[in-house]
């Protein structure tokens, strides 16, 4: 976690209120380009600004600009000038933007997943993921993924948050090829059936193009337009003949996604304090000659509240609804995937239309702290942020199916699950979570995640 230096140094009279901002600086932004920093500040040179708000709003900024997940760390600190107006000056220590890297990930929903079904390594997905961030200084993002194994894939990234001079319009596009020999074909006793063979079983071209439109500092509006083919082999046919349409092999369809989030939360990528709200809609079909035809919204809202003394409160809600219950086994999506899960239940997929899930937990700030590294050279590298958090969570949800109750039996019932864990954050945005559950179903064990709660 960011360690947080506010110097106030200046003095005022009881009587005075306002202070007046002279300059604004910027120091340790070696790639940044300083516009992209001024987007983010409500604070500008020539403004004043009342002596009791001073401080929040001052942390605010801070906390804007750690969000753009530019940087390391962010650092404020407050000067009087001789002519008694204010200096605001902001420190970063940069990421390191260039990352070329092997890597070696489960093909599985989760870690726990992977683990029940006999943590067999060739279930496993290896490769190169290449990222360039903020490479012309505008933060933008270009991501090439190479990967093979258990899933086959190519997948090519590029996005560009400020297109415009006012930067409020953003642009992403999206290509990717993927081949599976292994793959899900249904789902039975809430467990997804795997087949393997030396085959290829699904083979999947993807593409799309995404708009972002930003209006003020916390609202964000984003318009997707998305093409997906896919081809399955006969075999999965054979075993599961509404995979897709009616005994068909084959899907292609286009589909549009508009989302408002208004996010306003003190740290994204492990947020203490703030709110967050979501709603999406989804078309599935916008042509005629598109083989699916639905429709449905996710609306989700999160809270984060400071009890004090170190202790945080996060709950949050989230649903979805769809028209059209005739929906292909391959674009149903309940609950079991991502943070879409009830904890305790992570070995799990409960397939539905619809669904209502609750997630609550509390957590105390064991730790929270910048270690040092003298012995490595790169900066970016030899100050790690760790903070610990041990945790106690409760979750409940409903999931309604309408069209294979009688073989999964967690569905149109409530389900819940709580217990006691902790979590682990460090740099780059990387949060570990161990959980011990205990869910109404009597399951008791041990999950492990990597990832953002929300």
């Amino acid at each position: 976690m960011p360690t947080i230096i506010l110097l106030i140094s200046f003095a005022y009279s009881a009587s005075g209120q306002f202070i007046h901002i002279d300059s604004i600086v910027f120091r340790g932004n070696e790639k940044t380009k300083n516009q992209i920093l001024i987007r983010e500040l409500d604070l500008n040179p020539g403004d004043s600004v009342a002596i009791n708000t001073l401080d929040a709003r001052l942390e605010y900024n801070r906390r804007k600009l750690m969000n753009t997940n530019l940087f390391i760390w962010v650092k404020a600190d407050l000067n009087q000038l001789p002519n008694g107006h204010l200096k605001i000056s902001f420190e970063f220590l940069e990421q390191w933007y260039i990352l070329g890297y092997p890597i070696f990930q489960l093909a599985d929903r989760n870690l726990n997943d992977w683990w029940s079904r006999g943590r067999d390594l060739n279930r496993s997905i290896y490769g190169i993921h290449f990222i360039h961030n903020n490479f012309q200084g505008r933060n933008e993002k270009l991501m090439i993924k190479a990967e093979t194994g258990f899933t086959q894939r190519l997948d090519f990234t590029y996005s560009n948050p400020y297109l415009d001079k006012k930067k409020t319009l953003g642009l992403a596009i999206n290509a990717s090829y993927s081949t599976s020999k292994t793959m899900p074909y249904k789902t039975r006793n809430d467990t997804l059936q795997y087949l393997t063979t030396e085959k290829i079983l699904r083979e999947r071209w993807t593409g799309g193009i995404t708009l972002r439109k930003r209006f003020k500092f916390y609202d964000l509006q984003t318009l997707e337009l998305k093409y997906t083919h896919t081809v399955i082999s006969d075999t999965i046919v054979k075993l599961n003949p509404t995979y897709f349409t009616l005994n068909t092999k084959e899907q292609n369809f286009t589909q549009l996604l508009y989302t408002y989030s208004y996010d306003f939360r003190d740290l994204i990528a492990y947020p203490l304090r703030g709110r967050k709200f979501d709603i999406t809609f989804n078309k599935v079909g916008l042509l005629p000659a598109d083989q699916v035809d639905f429709w449905e919204i996710t609306g989700a809202i999160a809270y984060f509240f400071d009890l004090g003394s170190h202790f945080f409160l996060t709950t949050q809600v989230k649903g979805k609804i769809s028209k059209n219950t005739n929906i292909p086994y391959a674009n149903i999506r309940g609950l079991g995937y991502g943070n879409e899960i009830v904890r305790g239940y992570e070995l799990n997929v409960l397939d539905g239309t619809s669904f209502f899930l609750n997630r609550n937990t509390i957590k105390f700030q064991l730790l929270n702290k910048v270690f040092k590294l003298p012995f490595l050279p790169i900066k970016q590298f030899n100050q790690i942020p760790i903070a610990i958090y041990p945790t106690a969570f409760y979750d409940f949800a409903y999931v309604n199916n309408n069209f294979s109750a009688n073989e999964n039996k967690l569905v149109n019932q409530w389900i819940s699950g709580g217990g006691l864990g902790f979590d682990v954050v460090t740099y780059y945005n990387l949060v570990c979570k161990f959980g011990f559950p205990v869910t109404n179903g009597s399951k008791i064990g041990m999950v492990i995640g990597i990832g953002r709660e929300f």
